[in-house]
């Protein structure tokens, strides 16, 4: 019962309505908003690519700067055993 009401509400809603004519020119305002839009997004889309390639270039600067930096480092270190590999005879092959 309480079904067959809701129905004859949502009907009885739907009796004043009356068809509406679309604006003049209105389609084609939006196609050229629609063209607009995507320019704008073109723009931006370079800008984007572009701040990627240069944080991948930065990034990749960085890691090889730390690269030799590290190695540079890490010989220096070995260098101060070497007087201790030739005191005992760890490796008779290097000298």
């Amino acid at each position: 019962m309480k079904q067959e009401k809701r129905i004859k509400e949502i009907m009885n809603s739907l009796e004043g309505i009356q068809k509406v004519k679309a604006p003049y020119e209105g389609f084609s305002k939006i196609q050229n908003r629609l063209v607009y839009q995507s320019k704008k997004q073109a723009k931006y889309s370079w800008l984007k690519v572009a701040a990627v390639i240069a944080l991948i270039i930065c990034s990749n600067v960085l890691v090889v700067s730390n690269y030799f930096i590290l190695e540079n480092t890490s010989t220096i270190k070995t260098g101060n055993y070497l007087h201790i590999i030739n005191d005992f005879n760890l490796y008779n092959h290097e000298k």
